[in-house]
């Protein structure tokens, strides 16, 4: 990959290179392994660091019609690859075959473009390097200041490591969606009694102590296809004791408790200076046979309809009421015709001296390529203040997906540039650096930092 690539101009070029490049990583909201990063863990071949991993590739492979043999069956690990690595060049326009491309040079020092060199080839020499190399050294390889892999309220935190900079990042759905077996497992981390809703509150709050401890600072919820939010009717309590008796609540009575329980857990966050991620509109359940093959984080789900954008701003509303107001929030939607919507309502909300309490997340899933980030940018601008932008995330289980972070600034660069070229933005070259710095670096650093 060329050094200008997707660098249309002097001036993009310049940004890039004298703003943009060097700055450190703030990577907020991934699914790494933590287990492999503490254990130094060394990968047994390419496959098992670059593919096996990587629901992106194996939807992928099966557009191309890959038997699943070789994406998640039985398949040795060089035919997977071999599969793979002959998908590549059939995958120009999508984001896989420049990250793949960006991953080798960044990583393997490897240039693998135009793909002319055998399967066998490549093998051999890519996993001569990956045999040199542990996750910890590859993560050497991105200037990492913050990382923070998904965990559950119940998880084992003994792992992370706040001093080396991987804290966790809360993952709340299993708090919204609660279970009695979840009830009795924060019972045994917390050493209390749960007997109601309000018992549930404390619990989890002792528990989020513990995350604070460990230097979270973000939690995240998934707001799929279908979210809607319910008023408080003040049958909440008596939901949860059913829960709690091992009884399957109907389908209106899990919307009201599980809206409850969301406001509640805003009230929390806000308290101990949690920035909230909704992640929103994804379609989860799409080919029961793939969800039975490749279970539920398979690479098959789709996007969902726009927003309801009534549920979101009663939601949003609700805990704002609450003592501690609204946590910073970040707003992704998987759906790009929800990008106005998303951008807009950065200017519905407030707080004394915060910027932007709540605004648009960055391009998500499905749209984390040139198209969707630009789409954003777009939008953010003219609807918000693009300058308050949090920055890119990987959203990755993937090691290498670091290099995402080079990709969304070359892209923010390259659209300044044309946005200069076009009279939309100042040719002002300080008041633009100063603008990159704070999208790709400081706005997060300050949100990791702060107390709100």
């Amino acid at each position: 990959m060329k050094s200008e690539y997707l660098l249309n101009s002097d001036l993009a070029r310049r940004l890039y290179s004298e703003v943009a490049a060097e700055l450190p990583i703030i990577d907020y909201h991934n699914h790494l392994c933590v287990a492999d990063i503490t254990s130094d863990r060394k990968f047994e071949n390419i496959t098992r660091l670059w593919i096996s991993v990587d629901p992106y590739k194996h939807r992928a492979m099966r557009i191309l019609g890959i038997p699943e043999k070789y994406i998640t069956g039985d398949a040795s690990d060089y035919e997977k690859f071999e599969k793979w690595y002959g998908c590549l060049p059939r995958l120009a326009g999508n984001p896989l075959f420049d990250w793949s491309i960006m991953e080798f040079q960044t990583v393997f020092g490897m240039e693998i473009y135009p793909f002319t060199r055998s399967a066998r080839e490549v093998w051999d020499e890519v996993n001569e390097k990956v045999s040199k190399l542990s996750a910890t050294k590859i993560l050497d390889k991105f200037n990492i200041e913050y990382s923070a892999p998904c965990a559950s309220l119940i998880d084992d935190l003994s792992n992370f490591d706040k001093t080396k900079g991987m804290c966790p990042s809360l993952r709340g759905d299993d708090i919204v969606g609660v279970k009695k077996t979840f009830v009795e497992q924060l019972e045994k981390m917390t050493d209390m009694s749960i007997q109601s809703l309000r018992d549930f509150e404390y619990a989890i709050e002792k528990r989020i102590t513990d995350f604070v401890k460990a230097g979270c600072k973000f939690s995240d919820h998934a707001l799929d296809d279908g979210f809607d939010y319910e008023i408080d009717d003040g049958q909440n309590d008596k939901r949860f004791v059913k829960v709690l008796e091992g009884a399957e609540l109907s389908e209106t009575d899990r919307q009201f408790l599980s809206s409850q329980i969301l406001k509640i857990l805003g009230g929390i966050y806000a308290k101990y200076h949690f920035t909230m991620q909704l992640h929103i509109g994804a379609k989860r359940s799409t080919s029961t046979r793939l969800r039975e093959v490749a279970g539920p984080a398979g690479g098959y789900a789709a996007i969902g309809h726009p927003v309801n954008v009534k549920a979101l701003t009663d939601l949003l509303d609700d805990i704002e009421k609450k003592e501690y107001g609204l946590p910073k929030t970040l707003l992704f939607t998987l759906n790009p015709a929800d990008n106005a919507v998303m951008s807009i309502l950065s200017g519905s909300y407030s707080k004394d001296g915060v910027e932007a309490i709540v605004s648009q997340g960055p391009a998500w899933w499905w749209c984390d390529h040139y198209q969707g980030m630009t789409e954003m940018l777009n939008h953010l601008s003219v609807f918000g203040v693009a300058s308050t932008f949090i920055g890119m995330t990987t959203d990755s289980r993937s090691l290498l997906s670091f290099v995402r972070h080079d990709y969304f600034r070359r892209i923010l660069c390259n659209w300044i540039g044309e946005k200069v070229k076009k009279g939309v933005l100042p040719e002002n070259e300080e008041i633009l650096s100063e603008m990159i710095r704070n999208m790709c670096y400081y706005n997060a650093a300050k949100t990791v930092k702060e107390e709100i």
